[in-house]
């Protein structure tokens, strides 16, 4: 049956091919392809390095009193085959990333532990030892550890659950959302079926007309050859804003879900917040919450494990103390108040600027 269009102008109807739109990215969001998005490559980065350049400090218990001792080997070198910042950093990445991270214990002839091997996060499986009991076993290249040989760390830690919950995996959803948005935007001007400009005349044109004249002037402005329009052409421009173009504010947006997701202030992923300021208050009051409330979720879990693998009293802590130093002019008016009311001497305050 013939189309109203047909009927009316006696042509046969020809519908222009529709654009090619930029489909859902098919990739999967797995801790990789999460580490794609610099946001999260950046966060996992601010969150592991202060962590692995802290000092640790080592307290005993014994006789009633703890007391600050000299720090065992064990806790300035973890692993015999790694240096102590990058054990520590690839235990923060695991956690960050997958939630988990596991510590293989070596023993020496008295049951002390020697030496901690960091294995692979994802090659490690955790069972119960008995279908009605709460004790864990694991499992890494066919062999079976107890929890005795094994320290698992776990960044979230659920009732039920006998691993923690992994970031990327329980906020997947986001991050799908945000590798849409960057795919997309990289596909704009390629494939999303925007045109650069658009070709005008007040004349009567054919499907062949307009073709042929579309081809002439794509082969031309190839080569950047000059354009010559006539017979009632006008050359329009689709213009687009480079904010538009680059989506800032979706990526802006993406950018503050993961600051969010990981507990970072957004300042530190070059990113703000409408109507925050960042005054030096601020900043101070927003470092300490950042310590407090994400670090030290990964402090608390490393410093626990270290702890279990150290005989029995003894505990181990991260010295955040550095991390929470006043500018120079603030630090040494609160060392005058403490010499003179009696609670530091200037020995002691020497030691703590490094003198």
């Amino acid at each position: 049956m013939a189309s109203l269009w047909q009927r009316f102008t006696g042509r046969v109807e020809t519908r222009a091919v529709q654009p090619t739109i930029p489909s859902r990215i098919a990739t999967s969001v797995t801790p990789d392809t999460a580490l794609t998005l610099s946001s999260v490559f950046r966060a996992v980065q601010i969150i592991g390095t202060p962590i692995s350049k802290m000092e640790l400090r080592t307290f005993r218990f014994a006789t009633g009193l703890e007391q600050q001792i000299e720090n065992p080997l064990l806790v300035n070198k973890p692993s015999l085959s790694e240096s102590r910042r990058n054990f520590f950093f690839m235990t923060v990445v695991d956690l960050a990333l997958k939630g988990n991270s596991y510590w293989l214990k070596s023993f020496d002839s008295r049951g002390q532990v020697v030496n901690l091997t960091l294995l692979p996060a994802d090659a490690v499986t955790v069972q119960l030892d008995a279908p009605t009991s709460t004790v864990k076993v694991f499992y890494y290249m066919g062999k079976q550890y107890s929890a005795t040989e094994m320290e698992h760390l776990q960044l979230y830690p659920r009732p039920g659950q006998l691993v923690g919950a992994s970031p990327i995996e329980t906020c997947r959803l986001d991050l799908a959302t945000a590798l849409d948005l960057r795919a997309y935007a990289g596909n704009w001007f390629t494939s999303a079926g925007v045109p650069t400009g658009v070709l005008k005349t007040n004349q009567p044109l054919n499907k062949d007309d307009a073709d042929a004249i579309t081809a002439s002037w794509h082969n031309k402005q190839q080569n950047r050859q000059i354009a010559v329009l006539g017979q009632g052409f006008d050359y329009q421009q689709v213009a687009i804003s480079p904010r538009e173009a680059m989506f800032s504010e979706s990526q802006a947006q993406a950018v503050q879900m993961v600051a969010r997701l990981f507990g970072i202030p957004p300042r530190l992923l070059l990113t703000t917040i409408a109507g925050s300021s960042d005054t030096y208050t601020n900043v101070q009051d927003e470092n300490q919450i950042f310590y407090r409330h994400t670090l030290m979720a990964y402090t608390d879990a490393i410093t626990d494990a270290l702890s279990n693998s150290l005989p029995r009293g003894t505990r181990v802590e991260f010295d955040f103390e550095h991390l929470f130093k006043a500018d120079v002019a603030a630090r040494f008016d609160y060392y005058k108040v403490a010499i003179d009311a009696g609670i530091l001497s200037p020995e002691e305050i020497r030691k703590k600027e490094g003198l």
